[in-house]
């Protein structure tokens, strides 16, 4: 008998169940995070402030947005129709939109007419990329026509851009506005069940893609699972784009699928992860290594982290009482960071979780 060979076998066979079990921890193991408040934002009508529209029930609408870039707050409020950067110190420090009720020589003031303000993000050198409906239905499920306007950080508008960069096609329902590591904005689009992502280097477009010429059919005997795109994240390199796909057999959710799609190759490169959990949704992609997936636990709000590869790495949560506030969202930055913003009657907290 070969004593030494044994021993190795037994030394793998050893190495091998601890890794599963450690993987099999890693998908209960639960990180809970902190709150803690950086900015409040009160509900009025001077600089700083932000109109909230609400009755004895609920939000009568959402008319509001926030954000986080560089460090900076951003706000938008589309009942006082303006755009908002305000400091660590929670000072505004400048204004694009209406310039009523702004007296302070120190805020920077720049008179503008927007329509509806949707989608907005900030790139790395403090250009603001807005979507501007043509609409004055506020709504989130307005399709109406609407074009991306950019201005640079002191304010100044640059240029607008539709879906040939010219202003001569808009775009229609936005979802998401994303910039990517070499300043190239991406627009991505949808209706109904059409998807259509766009990429433009400064005002020129030079990628676009009708996700609808896709096929996410699967067939599993005489089963014919139909795939459903439910969202759409971009790498920061650019290159690559992550879609998050549902399958339904006779409208039932069976399971989700995600896959990485190459820009440069024009094709699906690899299915990354299936996932049979009908609760665990894509959330974003951080830094391009990790996939965050809400992973929600009754009243608990949380987080699945996985690696690129799909193993679980962690799950994170995150407790605030709900019943407090008329509206809460949770974001996630590229890095990774946390925040989270929460609208009672008085105005928003913006929280960092940690």
């Amino acid at each position: 008998m070969n004593i030494t060979a044994n021993i190795k076998r037994h030394a793998i066979s050893c190495a091998l169940i601890t890794a599963a079990v450690i993987s099999s921890c890693s998908q209960w193991r639960v990180s809970s995070l902190g709150g803690k408040e950086l900015f409040f934002i009160k509900n009025g009508t001077e600089a700083g402030d932000i109109a909230i529209h609400f009755d004895e029930f609920a939000l009568t609408d959402l008319s509001f947005r926030a954000g986080i870039f560089n460090g900076t707050l951003f706000t938008v409020d589309n009942v006082l129709k303006r755009i908002q950067a305000i400091d660590s110190d929670g000072s505004p420090e400048l204004v694009i939109g209406s310039p009523n009720n702004i007296s302070s020589k120190k805020i920077t003031a720049v008179p503008f007419k927007f329509g509806v303000i949707g989608s907005f993000t900030v790139d790395r050198s403090g250009n603001i990329y807005v979507q501007n409906r043509l609409s004055e239905d506020m709504g989130d499920g307005d399709f109406s026509p609407s074009y991306v306007l950019v201005f640079d950080k002191n304010g100044k508008l640059q240029y607008a851009i539709g879906q040939r960069g010219s202003t001569d096609t808009p775009f229609y329902y936005i979802d998401s506005l994303f910039v990517d590591e070499r300043e190239r904005l991406f627009v991505v689009s949808r209706s109904f069940d059409t998807w259509n992502v766009y990429r433009f280097d400064n005002r020129k477009p030079d990628f676009s893609l009708n996700l609808g010429s896709l096929s996410f059919k699967e067939k599993d005997g005489d089963d014919t699972f139909d795939g459903q795109i439910e969202n759409v994240k971009l790498y920061e390199n650019g290159d690559m784009m992550l879609i998050s796909v549902a399958y339904y057999h006779n409208k039932r959710l069976k399971y989700h699928k995600v896959y990485d799609y190459s820009i440069n190759k024009k094709k699906l490169e690899r299915e990354i992860m299936n996932i049979p959990d009908p609760k665990n949704v894509l959330f974003d992609i951080v830094d391009d290594k990790h996939l965050y997936f809400w992973n929600t636990e009754k009243d608990d709000i949380r987080l699945m982290i996985c690696s690129m590869e799909g193993s679980i790495i962690n799950n994170i949560q995150v407790t605030f009482d709900s019943s407090k506030y008329l509206y809460s969202k949770l974001q996630i930055d590229s890095s990774g960071r946390l925040y989270s913003y929460h609208v009672s009657k008085k105005g928003i907290n913006i929280l960092r979780w940690e």
